[in-house]
């Protein structure tokens, strides 16, 4: 048996050391929510969730009101990151984007754009259909725009949406470095929600 003074037997890091110390998104203009049109497994909605508080997303939208999906009980997000990150649960999604967001849908579609040539907007809703089907035709008809992500075969949910955040965040990164190396030279004197 292991006792806590054991060398051969590292004590387990508590879980607030395990977050990686990276600038957060928060610090530059603009936002992301992430919306999950009628999900149907909480597995994935756990993964979506996660995603939402490891890609600084400000808010998660679950359209249609899926039973059977309990935040507390997601042991796909250990994070618990509805304690972190309002989620809002509503039968018509597009009723709680915020005012003035970008709607984007992640879509297989002949008309949607490559995410690897994709521009993201700096206020962007990233709507995701479900895990059998794809986002209803009245929410695709108010997206402004269509992306893709061209595969061979469907994603899963939970995958797409750690894709898509992940690929917002790699964009927007050399910005957030830009500013990070003026701040260390001391020739920054730019605050929170100005232009540059």
């Amino acid at each position: 048996m292991h006792t806590e003074t054991d060398s051969t037997h590292p004590k387990k890091r508590p879980r607030y050391e395990r977050y990686v110390d990276r600038p957060s998104m928060r610090k530059e203009r603009g936002f992301a929510c992430i919306g999950l049109d009628r999900p149907t497994d909480p597995v994935n909605v756990g993964h979506a969730l996660r995603a939402a508080f490891c890609f600084d997303a400000r808010l998660v939208i679950i359209g249609g009101n899926p039973s059977g999906i309990r935040l507390p009980k997601l042991h796909t997000d250990p994070m618990r990151s509805f304690r972190h990150i309002p989620v809002i649960s509503s039968n018509n999604l597009l009723d709680a984007v915020p005012e003035g967001t970008t709607i984007v849908g992640i879509e297989l579609s002949d008309d949607a754009s490559t995410l690897m040539d994709f521009n993201h907007p700096e206020r962007a809703c990233y709507v995701f259909g479900p895990e059998n089907g794809s986002i209803s035709d009245d929410i695709l008809d108010r997206c402004t725009q269509k992306v893709m992500i061209p595969t061979m075969a469907s994603l899963n949910l939970g995958m797409t949406v750690n894709i898509v955040m992940y690929d917002r965040l790699a964009k927007a990164w050399p910005k957030m470095q830009s500013r990070l190396d003026r701040i260390d030279q001391g020739a920054a004197h730019t605050t929170f929600g100005t232009n540059e």
